[in-house]
C-alpha cells in the first residue's frame, strides 16, 4: 500500500524527496550509436518509401531474426531445460509470429482472437493465458488440446473448464493445464490469476480433474528495468510450494513459467514531463515549457536477466528447482522487428511540420511520455534540432516529437519512427485514417506483406 497523509505539513518533506530525486540524462554515448544503427539501413528505408509510399510499417525480418537468436543464446547458457513462447499481444503480425515459430518457439495468447490466428501458424506448443476467458474460447482450446495449454485464471474459469470436458472432444489425450498464480503485492496486476495462498486448493481440485494433466504454475511480471520482480515471486512460490503443499501433488508440476516483462538493454526513455519532477511540475503549473532534454532508466542486459533468474531458480527447494522453465517474452523481441515511415507533407513554419501518418499507426499518445527519436532519412544528421512534428489526425494529441536528428526539414522529406514493433501494430486503430500498410524486408528484398485498409479516395 501507498503512504498516506493526514495534513500538508506531513506532506511538504515528501514533496521534497520527491523533488530532490535526479534524473538520469539521455547521454550522447548511448544515443549516438543507436542513431548510426539506423542510419546504417537508410538506403532499405528510402527505397521502401519510394517504391511503397507512406505511411508504412517496415517488417524488419533480420532484426526479428537476430532478437529471437540472442534470448535462446542467453537462456540456454543458464537453462537446462526451457521453452520459450512468444507473446503475441505485442505484436501479432503474422510474418513475426510465423517467424517466432519457424525458430523454434510457442506462442503465448490471451484471446480467442488470438488463439485462433495462432493456430493457423501451424504452431505446436500454444498456451492461452489472459484473465476471463469465454466459454468459446475455452472450448477452442479443449477441441485442440494436443497444441494448447490453458493457464487457468480463476476457480470460475476452472469450473468452466470441468463443465466443457463433459461435452464430446475431437482431440485424443488429457488436456494440459497450468494456473496462474499472483502475489499480495503486485498492485494492479492483482487483477490476474489465483492469489498465491489458494494454489495448494487449486492443485488438489486440477489434478483430480478427469481427461487432464495439471503440468505447472504460470506468473507474469511487467516492465521489469532488472528481474528483482521475478526473482522475489521466485522466492515466494518455490517457499509456498516446500511448506504448503503436499509432497505427494509435487510430481504433478513439470514447470515453471516466469512469464514475460523484459525490458530491453536501452531501457526507458521519457521526455522530461515523464519523469517524477516532471509529473509533478505538470500538476503544479500546465503551462511548463520544458527544456528541450531526454531522460533515461537503465535496464540490464538479458545475460544478467537470466543468470540472476536461473540462480534464484537453483536455490529453491523441491520441486521448483527442477522444473522446466517457460518464459513468454514479447516486447524484447519484436520491438526493433517494425520500424515506421512517413512523409512530411506540410511546413507551416520553420519549427512546424505535419506527416502523412499519424498516432493512430501507434494506438496511444505515446510519443508525449515516451522519447522515441524522430529521424531525417532525406536529410540525415546524428544533430538534434527543436520541430513540432505533427502527424494530420484532426486531434492535438497527434504529436511524434519536439525534436529532429537532420539538417533541417522540407515537404516531402522521409522520416523514421524506429523500432516500433511493440504495442504499435496490436494497438492501431482506424480513427479518422485508415490502418496503414506493411512492407516486409527479408535482407535482400521488399515486399508487400499487408495491403493498406481499403480508403478509396477515387
Amino acid at each position: 500500500m501507498g503512504t498516506t497523509y493526514s495534513n500538508i505539513s506531513e506532506l511538504t518533506p515528501a514533496f521534497k524527496r520527491l523533488m530532490g530525486v535526479r534524473e538520469k540524462v539521455l547521454s550522447k554515448a548511448i544515443l549516438e550509436p543507436y542513431l548510426d544503427s539506423h542510419l546504417d539501413k537508410r538506403g532499405v528505408f528510402m527505397e521502401s518509401a519510394s517504391r511503397f509510399g507512406t505511411p508504412q510499417y517496415l517488417f524488419d525480418e533480420p532484426s526479428l531474426s537476430v532478437r529471437i537468436a540472442a534470448f535462446k543464446e542467453a537462456f540456454g547458457r543458464y537453462f537446462e531445460r526451457y521453452r520459450l513462447f512468444y507473446a503475441m499481444k505485442s505484436n501479432p503480425f503474422e510474418g513475426i509470429c510465423r517467424q517466432a515459430v519457424g525458430n523454434g518457439m510457442g506462442l503465448d495468447v490471451s484471446s480467442g482472437f488470438e488463439l485462433v490466428r495462432a493456430l493457423k501458424t501451424g504452431c505446436s506448443e500454444i498456451i492461452f493465458s489472459g484473465p476471463g476467458k469465454t466459454r468459446e474460447e475455452l472450448r477452442l482450446a479443449i477441441k485442440n488440446g494436443s497444441r494448447v495449454t490453458p493457464l487457468m485464471d480463476s476457480f470460475g474459469e476452472f469450473q468452466r473448464i470441468s463443465e466443457l470436458l463433459k461435452e464430446k472432444r475431437n482431440d485424443k489425450g488429457p488436456l494440459k493445464l497450468g494456473v496462474r498464480v499472483r502475489s499480495h503485492h503486485q498492485g494492479i496486476w492483482n487483477r490476474f490469476g489465483i492469489p498465491l495462498k489458494d494454489l495448494s486448493a487449486m492443485i488438489k481440485k486440477a489434478v483430480s480433474l478427469k481427461r487432464t494433466q495439471f503440468q505447472g504454475i504460470q506468473f507474469h511480471t511487467s516492465w521489469n528495468l532488472d528481474p528483482v520482480p521475478q526473482i522475489t515471486m521466485i522466492n515466494e512460490i518455490g517457499s509456498y510450494l516446500a511448506s504448503h503443499v503436499p509432497k505427494p501433488f509435487h510430481r504433478f508440476l513439470k514447470f515453471l513459467d516466469i512469464g514475460g516483462g523484459f525490458w530491453p538493454e536501452q531501457g526507458e526513455w521519457l521526455n522530461p514531463q515523464h519523469t517524477i519532477k516532471g509529473k509533478l511540475i505538470e500538476i503544479l503549473d500546465p503551462g511548463h515549457r520544458f527544456r528541450s532534454r531526454h531522460y533515461h532508466k537503465k535496464a540490464t542486459t538479458l545475460d544478467h536477466f537470466a543468470k540472476e533468474i536461473a540462480l534464484a531458480i537453483s536455490n529453491q527447494p523441491s520441486p521448483l528447482c527442477h522444473l522446466e522453465i517457460w518464459a513468454e517474452p514479447g516486447r524484447w523481441i519484436s520491438s526493433p522487428a517494425m520500424h515506421i515511415l512517413l512523409e512530411v507533407v506540410d511546413k507551416k513554419d520553420p519549427r512546424t511540420v505535419i506527416t502523412d501518418g499519424g498516432i493512430n499507426l501507434l494506438g496511444w499518445e505515446r510519443p508525449l511520455t515516451e522519447f522515441i527519436p524522430v529521424i531525417n532519412l532525406t536529410r540525415p544528421s546524428r544533430k538534434e534540432h527543436p520541430l513540432r512534428i505533427f502527424g494530420s489526425l484532426c486531434t492535438p494529441h497527434d504529436v511524434w516529437g519536439t525534436s529532429i536528428f537532420g539538417n533541417g526539414i522540407e515537404v516531402g522529406d522521409i522520416l523514421l519512427i524506429p523500432d516500433q514493433g511493440a504495442y504499435t501494430y496490436s494497438l492501431r486503430q482506424s480513427f479518422i485514417k485508415p490502418r496503414a500498410k506493411v512492407v516486409r524486408f527479408d535482407g535482400n528484398s521488399l515486399e508487400i506483406a499487408e495491403k493498406e485498409e481499403s480508403c478509396s479516395l477515387q
